[in-house]
Formats: structure tokens, sequence, C-alpha cells
């Protein structure tokens, strides 16, 4: 973008606050005797010409306001910027509950289990994942699997196959094999826990971590103001498809996502400490006078953490639910074997455990060693004679093996609890609509893909317990929600390269003075798209030197009042500087007599 063009309009529906703002703002200082403040020129000067000089005067008044409320508004959220939005990280929602509080995902695993299979909207392989999340050892179907021999046998010799599998899985007969807390659990860490986006959340950026980005613990999922104020719509998109940087996830959440958390009626209500007024700087393309904003960088705290009502939060939904969202897992395009025996243990050697941890055999492979893997269990079954049971049911560490009479049939080689539930579950996944029928217009194998549309499913976290997050978390690093103030209470206005600094009268003697301040990035708006509105790319160098060659620096990012980011240089009448502007092009800077303590007349040339 040419810096040279007018500047976007940012947020055009706050500018009618902003306006009210300002006009209180200054009647303010006029009620309070303060000088006059100048006016800014209707249409900045042309260009300079090589050789060409003009003068400027910069004035630092301030207007600290204490205690200041300023009420944000789900609309006012909604006109930041798009980069504001998605870098202020609210809190990580908890998917799984404890003590007996179920969350989103266990509400949402309930809900898949209650679907009807008569649905008309569901597919056949969607009928068949019902079907295998239910089946209990009384509805199980173990056809075209290795126990379906034995099991077929022993109603003829007067055992129930339920009784069999429930005395194996540990479990009641009208108890489903994987429980909601295994599924969970393994949804949790394969499916959701390996997507780059919910892996890492923004923060605040430091020395140590300048990018600013930080883990999340597996089991949550970091929602930004972005998603609260869209509804959760972003969460279709952020937790979509990843290809980026040789790294791929299918992405878990498709198609349309709705939960309102934040009301129409919702309110943030601040209280702030602020200079009122902007910084006033110098543009040196043509040595015009603009803004640069104060909020969050004007040496003072911008919000008192030890006054309880700093932050209010009103009109979050004291039941949120999740009004609609569609979750997906994917099947593998090859099938898996059962492990060749024991070792490696305690998982065997089946190549289930090479999959992608988001592919569907993954998931119940984890959920079945989750849920048997310490399964210890031996039991005889007898007919009449006490002497000579018919079989023999062993398992050691989740470990099965059958032992029969010569004459009873063929057992079933020994295998893992979990391998029998991926080979349950490759088995059943693939039928077709008929599941008593042979495999007539079956599931293609690698084609048995999931996606649930789930409506009303409860968050599981209650309105204050949301508010306390997002308070404690945005006094853990409120730099995010600075950025933010400063978008809606934005001060700033034409293209400066540098501005005037003074420091508050309370600072320590050694800094007090003016200081000129050379552009940093942060100081620049951005737009929707998150781009600087003008790039500040094009310095061939920042900062401020001794010479128009450039060589020899007199700038440096000496600490004054906290301010370690901008290059800056103290300056006194007399001085003479030289820097470059976002063009490329050499001006002197001469520091003329100062009119009064609060200003400075600055002499800007162009010398190439």
């Amino acid at each position: 973008m040419n810096r040279r063009g007018a500047r976007p309009a940012l947020n055009a529906a706050l500018c009618g606050r902003r306006v009210a703002r300002a006009v209180a703002l200054l009647g303010a200082i006029a009620a309070a005797g303060c000088m006059p403040i100048p006016q800014e020129p209707p249409v900045p000067p042309g260009a300079l010409a090589v050789g060409e000089a003009r003068e400027v005067e910069l004035y630092a008044i301030r207007l600290d306001v204490s205690n200041f409320e300023e009420v944000v508004t789900k609309a006012d959220i909604l006109a930041l910027p798009q980069s504001v939005r998605d870098s202020l990280w609210l809190q990580d929602l908890d998917l799984t509950g404890d003590s007996g509080t179920p969350r989103l995902l266990d509400n949402a695993m309930a809900a898949i289990r209650a679907l009807k299979l008569d649905d008309p909207a569901l597919t056949q392989s969607e009928r068949n994942m019902i079907r295998l999340l239910n089946m209990t050892p009384d509805t199980s179907d173990l056809r075209r699997t290795q126990l379906e021999e034995m099991l077929s046998i022993a109603p003829k010799v007067g055992f129930a196959a339920e009784e069999v599998l429930a005395d194996a899985a540990g479990i009641g007969v009208e108890q489903p094999f994987l429980s909601d807390q295994s599924l969970t659990e393994a949804v949790v860490a394969g499916v959701i826990g390996t997507h780059p986006n919910a892996q890492q959340r923004p923060g605040r950026k430091t020395a140590s971590n300048p990018d600013g980005i930080y883990p999340v613990a597996r089991g949550l999922l970091p929602v930004t103001l972005e998603d609260a104020a869209s509804d959760m719509a972003s969460l279709s998109v952020r937790f979509g498809e990843f290809q980026q940087g040789g790294r791929y996830h299918p992405g878990f959440m498709v198609g349309t996502t709705r939960a309102e958390i934040l009301s129409d009626d919702f309110k943030m209500i601040l209280k702030a400490n602020a200079n009122a007024l902007p910084f006033k700087g110098v543009d040196l393309t043509n040595a015009s006078r603009g803004n640069v904003s104060s909020i969050g960088k004007d040496g003072g705290e911008l919000f008192d953490f030890s006054d309880p009502d700093w932050l209010r939060i009103e009109g979050l939904n004291p039941d949120a639910v999740v009004e609609e969202m569609t979750f997906q897992i994917l099947e593998h395009p090859d099938a898996f074997p059962n492990s060749a025996g024991p070792l490696p243990s305690p998982m065997g050697n089946s190549p289930v455990w090479t999959a992608p941890p988001w592919t569907l055999e993954r998931i119940v492979a984890e959920a079945g060693f989750a849920s048997f893997a310490g399964r210890n269990f031996s039991r005889q079954y007898f007919l009449k004679d006490p002497a000579q049971p018919l079989f023999t049911l062993t398992i050691e560490q989740g470990y099965m093996s059958v032992a029969t009479l010569a004459n009873l049939g063929s057992p079933p080689p020994p295998m893992f609890m979990w391998d029998l539930m991926l080979e349950v579950a490759q088995a059943r996944l693939h039928d077709g609509p008929d599941p008593a029928a042979p495999a007539v217009d079956a599931i293609p194998e690698g084609e048995g893909h999931v996606r649930f549309t789930l409506r009303d499913v409860p968050i599981g976290v209650a309105s204050a317990q949301i508010a306390h997050a997002i308070r404690t978390n945005l006094e853990d690093d409120p730099s995010s929600l600075i950025s933010a103030a400063g978008s809606i209470l934005d001060q700033r206005a034409g293209q400066p390269d540098f501005f005037l600094y003074q420091p508050r009268s309370t600072a320590p003697q050694d800094v007090q003075g003016d200081w000129l301040y050379f552009i940093h990035p942060d100081d620049i708006p951005t737009g929707d798209d998150g781009l600087p509105v003008w790039a500040p790319t094009g310095y061939p160098t920042s900062g401020f030197y001794k010479g128009p060659e450039l060589s020899e620096k007199i700038s440096d990012f000496t600490d004054v009042e906290g301010d370690v980011s901008h290059d800056k240089v103290r300056v006194n009448e007399g001085d003479v500087l030289y820097c470059a502007d976002h063009e490329g092009a050499i001006f002197r800077i001469d520091v003329l007599t100062k009119p009064s303590p609060a200003r400075l007349t600055l002499r800007v040339t162009r010398v190439m």
C-alpha cells in the first residue's frame, strides 16, 4: 500500500463514539483551564523537495484520566481488526470433566450415542458407528471376526455368548464395551490434541518468547476473543483441515459451528488509567504532524489489577450450549491386522499403532487399550462334569486366550482385547444397510468416515467460571487487551516517522526531558487482514544518526518508564540529528528554541 494514500478507516462502527469521546475530552481540557490545543491542518502539505525545509511544532500535553470507565459491547469487539480479535486469548475451554461434572466432549459423546438410527441425515457409516459405540455383550455382532465360531457354539452347549463376552470385558451384559471416558480420552489425545491450532495459543511477547506463542495442555481448547464474538463460528475454520510447514491434520470440526457465549447484551466494563491524548509526531516526507496512540505506552499502568472492579463482565449466557457443530473422524485407507503375539509389551505389534492418531481405527485401539490394558481374568466353563471344563477363558494384562475341548471347535488364537475391539470395529463399520445380511452394498475400505452434526450440546462450564477465567488470564497477560483498547480508543492519525515523548513528572530525574521516539511496528494501525495500513519495512535504517550517511547512531533502546521497544534519543536546543523516512529519503532535524516546557519546535530539511 502506498503510504502517501488516504488512511483506511479501521473501525467505522466506532467513529461516532470516538468523536463523542474526543469532544468530551477536549471539553474537559478547556474546563480545566489547560492551554489550547493547536488544530491540525485540514490538508497535509506536499512532499519536501531536496534542500527544502519546514518547521514543525510538537507538544506533549497530557490528560491523565483515572478510573475512566470504558464499556465494550459485542458490536465494539466485532469492529476491532481481525488480528486483534485473533490474538486476544480468553481462556482454555476444558473439554472433559472431572468429579462427575461432564463437559463439552463428554456431552457430545453422549449425544452421538443417543442419535437415532432412522435419522435420514445419517450416512450408513455413521449408523454403523453409532451401533459400534452402543455395542454391548448383549447386542454384540461378531460376524467375520475370530471369535465368531466359538461364540456360535456357546448356546449349543448351554452357555450364553453375551455372558462370556461380559466376563471377558469385566462389564455387565448391557454395558457398552468402550466407556465414554476411554473414548473421550482417545479423541482428546488423538484427534483434538494433535491439531496444531489446539496445541498453542497467543500470549504475552517477552524477550524469552518473542513470538508470544504458548503451549496448551491436553484436554483443553484455546478460545480467543474472535471465537467468543463470532459465536464460535471461527472454530470450524481454526480447527478444520490444517496443512502448513509439512504438518497435516484433517481437522475435527467442519461445516457450521455456533455457540452464543456472549449474548447481544454482553458488556465488558473496564476501568482505565490513561493519557487520553495521543503523542504528536512528524511525517518526514512532508514535514506534517501526526498522532501516535499513547494507550498502553505512556509510562503508567492502563489497568489497576488491585482494584476488584477493574473489569466487570456482563451478558455471558448462563447456560451456554453449542447450538450446532459437526465433528468428524476419518477412517484410515488400510485395514489393520491383529498383533502377532503379546510382544512387544504392553500393546503388541499391530500396525494400527503406527497409524495417524486422528484415524478412527487408532481411536478404537487407544480406547480399547485404555479400557482393558489392566484386565486380568480367568474362568472355566463347565457343562455337567466339574472335572471336565468345556473351555477356559484367561486374560492377563489384556491378552486373552481360550482353551477348549478337542471336539468343541477351533478356539480363536490368543489376542489382545483391544485387537478384538478393533477387529469388530473394522468389520461392523463396513456393513451395508441391513447389518444382518451378507456384506452386500458394504462401505469400501477407507471410506467409513463419520461426521456427526450435533445440536444443543451443553458446554458444561458455568458463565461465572468463564468470567473468572477471562479475568484471571487478562490480569496475567494484559498485552492483548491493551492492544484492543488502543484500537477501541484509537488516537492515531497520519503516518509519523517519530514522535515526541516527555516522561511523567514522577519519573526519575535522569530520564526527564524531551525524547524523540522512532516509530515501532506496534504504533501502526492494522486493517481487518491484520496487516499494517502502511508498511514500516521500507526504512533503510531505523533510529537517529549523527550525520547524513546514517553510519554513526546516536539513539538506542534506553529504558524510559518501562519502554524498551522504541529506538529513542533525548534532545536539547541546538541538537542536530539525521534519520530516514519510509521511502528512503534522508532528513536533517534541527532542534530549535523551545516555545514552552511542553512544546518542541523542529526544522525538518530533506538532504537527499
